[in-house]
């Protein structure tokens, strides 16, 4: 057996947490949670499969946005996109890093999301858009996410697995 556990929550985890990614995106749109899927991943997933999943999650997020959304194929919203990755495996490191238990590390994964998407605004983008009220209301979306994730992860640990899906 590889480093990977067998368990109905290491099979299930990253499609949840694409799907989430996915659902978000056509619901909420801007509001997405990447910092919240970011630190789920770091606390569950081995660190390759973490990044991979945030990476998933992203390219999942930009398909929907580019693809249903309309954004446009111009240079401004390309870079911004990758800078929505760079910043969500930098939240995902992030959260791995921390040795404070799964809030710590949701609030280190938040900063560094964060912190990164405001050095990109600073030469590129708007910093505006880190007015604390707008930074206020997406620590708060993403720590419900978080809290929801967190709780479906719990109770997903919990779910035995069906013997079928057993590895002998």
């Amino acid at each position: 057996m590889t480093d990977l556990k067998k368990s109905l929550p290491s099979l299930a985890l990253p499609a949840i947490l694409a799907a989430t990614t996915l659902s978000g995106t056509v619901v909420f749109a801007c509001m997405m949670p990447f910092a919240a899927v970011a630190t789920i991943a770091a606390l569950a997933m081995p660190p390759s499969r973490a990044m991979a999943t945030v990476a998933a999650c992203w390219l999942g997020n930009q398909v929907l946005g580019f693809g249903l959304m309309g954004f446009p194929w111009d240079g401004p919203t390309l870079a911004a996109g990758l800078s929505l990755l760079v910043s969500s495996l930098l939240a995902c490191a992030a959260a791995r890093a921390v040795r404070g238990g799964p809030v710590a590390a949701f609030l280190a994964a938040f900063a560094a999301f964060e912190a990164s998407l405001f050095a990109y605004a600073l030469p590129f983008g708007d910093p505006a858009l880190f007015a604390p009220k707008i930074v206020g209301l997406i620590a708060l979306n993403d720590a419900l996410w978080f809290a929801g994730l967190w709780l479906g992860w719990q109770v997903l640990g919990r779910v035995p697995m069906p013997a079928a899906w057993q590895v002998r």
